[in-house]
């Protein structure tokens, strides 16, 4: 069953909603489509934080399931725009609105790639027993070209983070729940889009002289792809309304373990113009190609719903 949000939670998100869908045309040249890995989210960007909604979390009576409201409609948009940690993650763990945007990653993370990283102005670092905050003004990114659907950026030289601010030991756990959350939202938004737009596409689609769409397989796996995607949206926000870490782990491995068969069916019901750039479908797909592994993948979530839910189990070594 689906849950009522309250009146002023359906009015933002349909505030939300209508400014996502006045910034959403993706860039042409004449009649196609510019041929990208990804499209910034530059105009619905300046929209939103033109209106404050960056500082939702914030607002006197408002706060995690709110900003987890822009976050998802947000991430449904084919242009790519920097929410989670900006507008939940950073605001809830540090009661602060850190310059943005805002980059997350764990200590091991700083070696490789990571989401954002290229044009953020803050970055925060789950250091395994603390977490800092990073003024990324004086520090060097390259950012990396890759297949994937986000900004992408590297350290020229891995930071020293001697001199980073420290939130304290007692930050890591509520960084990564938030975290897990805002990954959650993230796979849900972008799997939604995926299958919506796949199912549009199905039924203008002909073969044999019929549509595409018209085809009881096909019905059937959408429909399952459907569940998988309302079922990872609920989780996400029963894990920001309760702030329950093993809810957040739980809506986080639920997604990213989702993630394999919705992309596998949206991308053969596409056929072969889906992988292509002029086509919008990889622009959402690509990003859950990322998302799958962040935080570790399903199998670190896994691993971490265990430990919250049977604190006292025995555990076997390596």
């Amino acid at each position: 069953m689906d849950f009522d949000f309250s009146s002023d939670q359906q009015a933002l998100g349909e505030a939300i909603q209508r400014i996502v869908a006045d910034h959403r045309a993706l860039p042409r040249t004449g009649n196609i489509v510019e041929p990208r890995t990804f499209h910034p989210a530059t105009g619905l960007e300046a929209a939103l934080a033109d209106g404050g909604f960056f500082d939702i979390a914030r607002e006197p009576g408002f706060g995690a399931v709110e900003a987890a409201i822009l976050v998802y409609e947000a991430g449904l948009s084919p242009l790519v725009l920097e929410t989670g940690a900006s507008a939940l993650i950073a605001p809830l763990l540090t009661g602060e609105a850190l310059p943005r945007p805002v980059a997350v990653a764990r200590l091991a993370d700083l070696t490789r790639g990571v989401r954002f990283l290229a044009e953020a102005r803050t970055l925060l670092v789950d250091l395994g027993d603390d977490v800092a905050v990073v003024d990324m003004a004086a520090t060097a990114v390259a950012p990396l070209d890759g297949p994937y659907a986000y900004p992408l950026g590297k350290f020229a030289a891995v930071p020293d983070l001697a001199a980073a601010r420290r939130l304290g030991s007692a930050r890591v756990g509520e960084l990564r729940r938030l975290w897990r959350l805002a990954l959650a939202l993230d796979i849900a938004a972008a799997m939604q889009a995926a299958t919506d737009f796949t199912t549009d596409y199905v039924k203008q689609r002909q073969v044999f002289g019929r549509p595409v769409g018209s085809f009881q397989a096909v019905q059937h796996r959408l429909a399952a792809d459907a569940e998988k995607c309302r079922g990872t949206y609920w989780l996400a926000m029963k894990a920001a309304w309760s702030g329950s870490a093993l809810d957040a782990v739980l809506a986080a491995l639920h997604a990213q373990r989702a993630i394999a068969q919705v992309n596998y069916d949206v991308h053969q019901f596409n056929g072969a113009l889906g992988m292509t750039l002029e086509h919008a479908l990889h622009l959402w797909t690509f990003r859950l190609r990322w998302l799958v592994g962040e935080m570790g993948g399903y199998r670190a979530q896994a691993a971490d719903v265990a430990a919250l839910a049977w604190p006292d189990a025995p555990r076997k070594a390596g």
